[in-house]
Formats: structure tokens, C-alpha cells, sequence
């Protein structure tokens, strides 16, 4: 009996075995994603576009974290890319020892642009603790004999902090500069902005203090630069002073120390303006950072909706700037990317047609994009449509083949699909008339 039940067991097991086999569907190969990602980051990297071909090979290690080529690739874009952005650092060091600040900032900027994590360049960017972009400043007009090293001076109480102050404005060059020109003063080794307001106020009422004491001619006279050691008397006009009312002069121009002389006193004299009483001083005005400055700071953020104006601005005031040329067509190709990853499929394709009016050479691939995102938007809402079409959700079918409709009418079944869907979707509705009456 024993013998019976074990032969009856094997032979149903052997049953079995071939249904449980045929069961087992093998899994479905994932799609190469990795493989497309590597092969446009290729194409990138044989135009030069290191940054975006990099984008592409993360894309693929993203799908296949341990894909050797996506890897090699990243590799190698990666240390080309970092010593783009030394060799940048390098260049801005040698224009930063010339006083070139300008310059040497852009080159600070473009290492950053290949390297955005390059320490090095980010500190030279905010000198003295305080970032070039920052909006902490006051305006201070120059006035006759005024240095770059005596507004150091002034503010921040030693000479030193002149280069900051020259970094900060995107100078030439410090040593020229003349009266009546504005400069940025930062805020900076704690001080607040409220600070320097204050140091100014104090500068102006040691200036209308010491020239109370003083006359002189009814006109003031050229004054050659004096010697270190003395400090030079200045020329004041006497007024007969009203009641209960302190003497006031005009103010003359500082004469700046011999160091700091990069203007030699006009051959004729000037009448120098009036002295504003100390309850009416001016205060130097705030100013924002200019439209190209706060652009640049958006593209690092890779913001590039919100840098976009601000570049087309920059370009209106300095049109023959190529760079702000090729910063929009970055601008306008990373937001069709972005907007192509989202499915605004739309919105890309308008994107990458703004790039093209930025950069002849790759029109070819912004082309490429412009055709794929019509052609995945068509396909999307061509195959939503027979989705509720199936489902009967006639009005559902007709919206989405509208839209495939409106951007290429000829585009397969989709006009005599709207014709049946529309039809019956008609026939319906009366239906549902006839019904209710």
C-alpha cells in the first residue's frame, strides 16, 4: 500500500514539473536608456559641450550605476573639465597681481562654469569674506583727491582692504579713478550697512569741522599735491554767519596723498559746491547688482528661466558681449532639456528654437531636439486618444487628438479618428436629449 502512494506521489510531482515550468515568464528586458544617455553624451563631447555630455553620462549611471563605459566617460570628462577651471584660476591670479579685477573676475567666473565646486575660485570671488554678488553696499561718489586706498581708509580703517574695494566694482584699474564717480563700498569684517552709513556721516562732519575754522580767499586756488608731511591748507570762502547760526564754508577738495595721486588738479579753478548742512548730508544710495551679475549667479543655480531676462538685458546694454551671446543659448538648451525630461514637450520644442538664434554651429542639434519633441508629443496624445476611445471617453479622445491635430493634421488615423469619435459622441449627446425630454 505504502508502495502504491509513493509511485502515486513521484508521478503526480513529474506532473506538475512542466506547469510550474511553463509558468515562469522570463523578465522583461529594461529598455537601453543607458546606452542612448552615453551615445548623445558622445555627441556632446565631440562638440565640446563637456557640461552636457557630463549631464547625459550621470543620466546613465542613473539607470545602470555600474555601466563601464558611462563610467570611463565621466571620468575623463570630469578631469578635462577640472583643469579647464585651474587654467582659468591661473589666468585670474595673473590678472588679479596686474589689478585687472574685471578680467580676473571673468576668469574666476569661467572656472566656476567648468567646476562649480573649484574652492579656490570661489574664494576669490568673495574677497575679504564677502561675495561680489552681495547686495550689502552703499554708494560713495569720489570727491576731489580721493584714492581707492584712502575710501579703505575711511571705512574700514586701514589702507589694506583697497583691493576688495576694487574687486568689488570690477575695476580696470585701481589707480584710475576720478571725482565725481561712483564705487561700491561692501560691507564687510562685520560691519552692516547702517555701519558705513555712519562712517560717512563722521568722515563729512570731520571734513565741515575742520573747515570751520579755516578762511581764505572768496575764490579757492589750484593746489599742486603736497608733502607727506604736511597736510595742505584749503581755501575757504568767509561768510557772515546769522544769528545763533555756526559759521558754514564751501567745501574744497581733499589733495590726496602723494601714493594715491592718479589726477593732477585742473589748470583752471572750480568753484567748489556748497557744503550741505550735517542735518541734510546725503547719504550714499544702496544699489542692486547690475542685470549680468545676477544672471550669472541664476546659470550657476541652473536657474535658467530667471536668468534668461537678465541676460537679454545685459546683451541690450553691451550687444557686441559674445559671451552673453552663449550664455543664453546654454540657457535656452539646458531649459529645453529640462523641460523635455518634465514632458513639456511644447515648451522644450520653443526652448531649443531659442537656442538656435544663438548659435549657428549646433542648429543641427537643436533641430534634432525640435523633431523629437513634436514627434513624442504627437505620439503621446495620438495613443491617449484610442486609450479613451477604447474606454469610450469619447470627449476625453477627441481633446487629446485635437491637440495631435493642431500640430500635424496629416499625422496617421487622427483626422478620421476625430471624424468617429465626434460622430458618436454626437449621436450620444442627442441621445441623452431625447431621453431627458
Amino acid at each position: 500500500m505504502n508502495t502504491k502512494k509513493i509511485l502515486f506521489a513521484v508521478l503526480l510531482s513529474l506532473c506538475l514539473l512542466p506547469s510550474c515550468v511553463s509558468q515562469q515568464t522570463p523578465e522583461p528586458q529594461k529598455p537601453n536608456l543607458a546606452g542612448k544617455y552615453i551615445i548623445t553624451g558622445e555627441s556632446y563631447e565631440a562638440q565640446g559641450r563637456l557640461q552636457s555630455a557630463l549631464e547625459q553620462y550621470e543620466l546613465a549611471l542613473t539607470v545602470d550605476p555600474k555601466n563601464p563605459s558611462a563610467l570611463d566617460h565621466k571620468k575623463k570628462v570630469e578631469s578635462v573639465l577640472y583643469e579647464k577651471a585651474r587654467q582659468h584660476y591661473e589666468k585670474g591670479l595673473a590678472l588679479d597681481e596686474q589689478g585687472l579685477y574685471d578680467s580676473a573676475r571673468r576668469q574666476y567666473l569661467s572656472a566656476l562654469q567648468n567646476w562649480p565646486d573649484y574652492t579656490p575660485a570661489k574664494e576669490k570671488l568673495s574677497p575679504g569674506g564677502v561675495s561680489l554678488d552681495s547686495k550689502d553696499y552703499i554708494l560713495h561718489t569720489l570727491l576731489g583727491g580721493q584714492s581707492v586706498s584712502k575710501l579703505s581708509l575711511i571705512y574700514y580703517g586701514d589702507l589694506k582692504y583697497y583691493p576688495i574695494i576694487g574687486k568689488f566694482n570690477n575695476m580696470v584699474d585701481v589707480t584710475r579713478v576720478r571725482a565725481g564717480e561712483q564705487l561700491k563700498i561692501p560691507a564687510l569684517n562685520g560691519l552692516t550697512v547702517e555701519d558705513l552709513k555712519k562712517k560717512y556721516q563722521a568722515y563729512m562732519k570731520g571734513r565741515r569741522d575742520m573747515r570751520g575754522e579755516q578762511t581764505g580767499p572768496s575764490q579757492p586756488e589750484v593746489m599742486a599735491p603736497a608733502a607727506p608731511a604736511e597736510l595742505p591748507q584749503e581755501p575757504v570762502t568767509p561768510e557772515v554767519p546769522e544769528p545763533n547760526t555756526p559759521p558754514q564754508a564751501p567745501e574744497a577738495p581733499d589733495v590726496a596723498e602723494p601714493s594715491d595721486v592718479t589726477e593732477i588738479p585742473p589748470p583752471s579753478p572750480e568753484v567748489p559746491e556748497s557744503v550741505p548742512d550735517e542735518r541734510s548730508t546725503p547719504v550714499p544710495a544702496v544699489e542692486t547688482p547690475n542685470d549680468y551679475d545676477q544672471a550669472m549667479v541664476l546659470f550657476q543655480q541652473k536657474k535658467y528661466s530667471q536668468a534668461i531676462p537678465l541676460f537679454k538685458k545685459a546683451q541690450i546694454k553691451d550687444p557686441d558681449n559674445e559671451q552673453i551671446g552663449a550664455n543664453l543659448f546654454e540657457s535656452y538648451f539646458q531649459q529645453g532639456l529640462t523641460q523635455f525630461k518634465k514632458e513639456q514637450y511644447l515648451d522644450a520644442r520653443q526652448s531649443f528654437s531659442s537656442a538656435m538664434q544663438y548659435n549657428d554651429d549646433a542648429c543641427s542639434q537643436c533641430r534634432t531636439y525640435i523633431k523629437t519633441c513634436e514627434d513624442t508629443y504627437k505620439e503621446k496624445h495620438y495613443n491617449l486618444g484610442i486609450h479613451y476611445f477604447g474606454k469610450e471617453q469619447l470627449e476625453l479622445a477627441i481633446n487629446e487628438w485635437e491637440l495631435v491635430e493642431k500640430i500635424d493634421p496629416g499625422y496617421k488615423d487622427v483626422q478620421s479618428n476625430l471624424k468617429k469619435a465626434r460622430t458618436l459622441y454626437e449621436r450620444l449627446e442627442s441621445i441623452k436629449q431625447s431621453n431627458t425630454q
